[in-house]
């Protein structure tokens, strides 16, 4: 493949109010043969950005999960070879060279990348294997399994690990992160919730601390300093919301039952 022709793939992105970064991003991929951005409501100037470019097709659809609006985004691609993006993210030159020689020899399905995090235009010096993630792969090969939040691709057929790597820009202020973790809790304690996980003493216990060692110390985030100690109590007291949030549903759910119960028997509390 000649570097001065369009790569034959699709981008795909899901966006809300991604002004801030949209521009780079897409000024990077106008080398892609097209770029799939469903939209679910920005007020921002996102859709203004979008259409600026010229292998750009937008959409609106309403929110319904993170799976569902990413299946829904990948639905729309038209080429065989796909790269999912989020819009505060962007490739790395080594990444973009490996997709090219990807499609070219054909010898696998997706490729698995690490994620490299920027904050506030400084790289964190701490790296977990959360990182490794699989954007790149055939379409026809890769579906998203039900999920609110935390959706990964799943591939049937052969995965390549690469070196080259994304950057994720997380330029997001304590603020803002506070409420996405908030929201995030929320979702994942409903999908355990569906799925029949139960939340008890011992877990609402342990699961803060234990969270903070594995990350502060056995993943490496007191090599950041300031910014790995508050990392690794968000991503602590994430873990017990989730968990707390669990046990709530459970108890509201054990309440109604109750309740319901006392009342077909005709008792009035």
């Amino acid at each position: 493949m000649k570097h001065d022709a369009p790569i034959p793939a699709s981008v795909y992105m899901i966006t809300l109010n991604a002004a801030a970064r949209l521009y780079h991003l897409l000024g990077q991929l106008q080398m892609f043969a097209e770029v799939i951005i469903v939209d679910c409501g920005s007020t921002d100037q996102t859709r203004e950005i979008a259409r600026g470019f010229p292998n750009v097709k937008f959409s609106h659809h309403d929110w319904s999960s993170f799976s569902e609006q990413k299946a829904h985004a990948l639905s729309l691609c038209s080429c065989e070879w796909v790269l999912n993006l989020d819009a505060d993210e962007e490739l790395s030159g080594e990444l973009i060279d490996e997709i090219r020689a990807s499609i070219d020899a054909d010898d696998c399905d997706a490729l698995e990348s690490s994620r490299i995090v920027y904050r506030w235009g400084r790289r964190s010096p701490y790296f977990t294997k959360d990182n490794w993630l699989i954007r790149f792969f055939r379409k026809s090969k890769g579906h998203y399994p039900p999920r609110r939040v935390h959706e990964r691709i799943s591939i049937t057929g052969s995965i390549r690990r690469t070196s080259a790597s994304i950057i994720h820009h997380q330029d997001m202020t304590l603020d803002d992160l506070v409420h996405k973790l908030n929201l995030y809790s929320q979702l994942k304690a409903m999908d355990k919730y569906e799925q029949g996980s139960k939340a008890n003493f011992l877990i609402l216990f342990f699961i803060l601390p234990l969270t903070f060692i594995q990350y502060y110390v056995l993943k490496g985030f007191f090599l950041g300093g300031i910014d790995g100690l508050v990392g690794s109590v968000n991503i602590a007291f994430y873990s017990f919301m989730k968990y707390a949030k669990l046990w709530e549903m459970q108890n509201l759910k054990e309440a109604e039952a109750k309740y319901f119960s006392a009342a077909s028997r005709g008792i009035n509390h």
